[in-house]
């Protein structure tokens, strides 16, 4: 999945952005670990920021 969001000229204070929501899968083929690679690009292609981060989807968060 891409997600673009906007341009966006350097500034001294701090400036932030929260995506839209998006649902999770349900159902038991759904349910599992995920690993997600994140990254920032600028419209020239450079890469500012890049990392991976894990999820679960369960049917019980007790554990």
């Amino acid at each position: 999945m891409t997600h673009m969001v906007g341009s966006y000229p350097p500034k001294t204070e701090m400036q932030s952005y929260t995506t839209p929501l998006e649902d999770a899968p349900s159902g038991v083929m759904a349910r599992g670990s995920y690993t997600v690679s994140s990254l920032f690009t600028d419209d020239d292609k450079n890469n500012h920021l890049k990392w991976e981060w894990v999820f679960e989807i369960k049917k019980d968060w007790k554990d």
